[in-house]
């Protein structure tokens, strides 16, 4: 089951603050505009969880969310937790955890969603990748949605309403928000907060399904980014040996005209005559020229071509630029390769790379040629060590006495809880507290967490007094690998929690005297709200783990970890 398993909590927060590092280095919040190709009008907002929350401004107090609510007409509303929100008038739905801001005027709603961007990383992938990507193409496409999302803002909201940083649209990168693959979780995990820089600056980087074995050159779409070094136009023999994408579109002359209407354009009465006049680098088209029977013509951007038949005729008709174009029977009639724009990265070419062995470093560098991957400015991404059968994610080396405690806290833990199945715990130190919060989603107080057999760690030099020294806290998320492998879901949270506590030694005293309920205990373990309360929650489940293994013993308390406390045992 993914639940983050209990964290050691921080003795002193501006000792961690102080390592913070800043939104460039590793991630942050994203701000996604939801709906955001439609004009919504009102919508229907439901709880899917026990934290749903709403409030009337971003610092009131908070409602829980038990029903549903119809929001519609004037109106401002603050949520967060994990929601169902619904368009009333199309019925598409979006479902997401993360704080909610819904502001409505009459007939027009924003919904505007803040997630972490290592989860909004994760329903990129979701979305954009394909089923059976290889995982290096699909590590190389984590890193390219990631740097596109910090990067800055994509989305041009009108005046008057809620501003986001990007859109849920293509406009932006599609995203799929849900449950994601086992393989696209590890992508995002291997790639946490890593992005491409070029020099001191991270680098712009745009991607597409096919280029048709020839990449685009960036200037030739977006004039901005003429002087951009590292997105020019090359061969890309890998998306020929992937297999270039064919097709062909016939668009009737009628209803090039209905389109035509739609975008403003002053097309020729009656159309005798298509041609491309102008070219990129590439071959693709860039200017397009439509001659009527009276023998004027009008020019047209191909692009505004594509994008115009696209919202109103389907986005798969005229699916690139590269394409031939004739006129013929009453229709225009396209013959091309590819989809997309096919500036940066090909998917397809990306992933015949994997499939012939190349990492995602050596695929990046083939794209964006000169750019390096890198979570801060000065750093080279992740680097990978082993301490016997540990595996460490840094960006440092370790030194000698993070080596001894890794190796001497593994040991340790093993030999207070013989383990029954063969563990090789992973243990990554995060470069600053934002990572640690992204890799994570808990509150940035916490020290340390443990999934699984995967460890995650505020960074090393955090680790300074008794109390929150290196040793004591990898003893407890060691631990919490032997004790979650052998439990299942049977096993409450407070009892695999205070076991953990109980074999790590560190008694808390007696019981409190103001006890919460075990329903309460399990709710605050799950999801913690502040310092106090988590820190509570631990010391009344180790108080009670500790007064049951007085009464029954630990063989027994262990083996309920697979059984369930028996009825009537507390």
């Amino acid at each position: 089951m993914n639940r983050f398993r209990r964290a050691v909590l921080l003795a002193n927060l501006f000792a961690v603050a102080a390592h913070a590092l800043p939104f460039d280095a590793g991630g942050g919040d994203i701000t996604v505009a939801l709906f955001s190709t439609r004009i919504v009008q009102s919508i229907t907002v439901s709880p899917s969880g026990a934290s749903a929350w709403t409030s009337t401004c971003a610092r009131c107090k908070h409602t829980p969310l038990r029903q549903t609510i119809h929001v519609s007409g004037p109106v401002e509303l603050f949520a967060g937790g994990t929601l169902q929100v619904r368009d009333d008038r199309s019925g598409e739905e979006r479902r997401a955890t993360g704080l909610w801001h819904i502001r409505g005027k009459t007939g027009d709603i924003d919904v505007v969603l803040t997630i972490p961007s290592e989860h909004y990383v994760a329903a990129v992938l979701a979305a954009e990748a394909a089923a059976d990507e290889p995982p290096e193409s699909l590590q190389a496409l984590a890193i390219v949605a990631r740097t596109y999302a910090v990067n800055g803002k994509h989305f041009s909201a009108q005046p008057g309403h809620l501003s986001a940083a990007l859109c849920d649209s293509t406009q932006c990168q599609a995203i799929q928000f849900g449950a994601v693959s086992e393989k696209v979780a590890d992508a995002v995990r291997a790639t946490a907060g890593e992005t491409l820089w070029y020099g001191a600056r991270r680098a712009e980087v745009l991607y597409s399904e096919n280029c048709g074995g020839m990449t685009e050159e960036a200037g030739a779409l977006w004039p901005a980014l003429a002087e951009t070094h590292y997105l020019k136009s090359h061969p890309d023999p890998y998306c020929i040996r992937h297999g270039v994408l064919s097709w062909h579109t016939e668009i009737p002359l009628t209803d090039l005209a209905a389109v035509g209407t739609r975008e403003g354009w002053k097309l020729p009465a009656q159309i005798v005559r298509a041609r491309i006049t102008q070219r990129s680098v590439s071959h693709r088209a860039l200017r397009i020229t439509l001659t009527g029977a009276d023998g004027k013509s009008m020019e047209l951007s191909a692009s505004a071509l594509r994008f115009g038949i696209g919202r109103a005729l389907g986005w798969n008709r005229v699916q690139s630029d590269a394409y031939d174009l004739a006129l013929r029977n009453g229709s225009l009639v396209f013959d091309g390769r590819g989809r997309g724009h096919a500036v940066g990265l090909c998917q397809a070419g990306a992933a015949e790379m994997a499939k012939e062995g190349a990492a995602a470093r050596q695929i990046l560098s083939f794209y964006f040629p000169g750019t390096r991957i890198s979570i801060g400015p000065a750093d080279s991404g992740w680097q990978e060590e082993h301490v016997g059968s540990i595996s460490v994610r840094t960006i440092e080396p370790l030194n000698t006495a993070e080596r001894h405690a890794l190796e001497q806290s593994w040991q340790e833990a093993q030999k207070r809880f013989p383990s029954r199945r063969a563990a090789e715990p992973v243990v990554t130190f995060a470069p600053g507290t934002e990572l640690f919060r992204q890799l994570t989603s808990q509150p940035g107080w916490m020290l340390a967490t443990a999934q699984g057999d995967h460890i995650v760690l505020q960074p090393a030099d955090v680790f300074v007094s008794p109390k929150s020294s290196l040793a004591k806290t990898l003893l407890h998320e060691m631990l919490h690998v032997l004790v979650e492998g052998e439990a299942n879901e049977r096993a409450p949270l407070w009892l695999r929690e205070g076991l953990v506590e109980v074999l790590a030694g560190d008694s808390v005293g007696d019981p409190p005297a103001d006890s919460i309920s075990i329903a309460n205990i399990e709710a605050e373990l799950r999801n913690p709200s502040t310092r106090a309360a988590n820190e509570k929650a631990h010391h009344e489940a180790e108080a009670k783990v500790t007064l049951l293994v007085q009464h029954y013993g630990i063989s027994a308390v262990r083996g309920w970890l697979t059984t369930g406390v028996p009825s009537g045992a507390l």
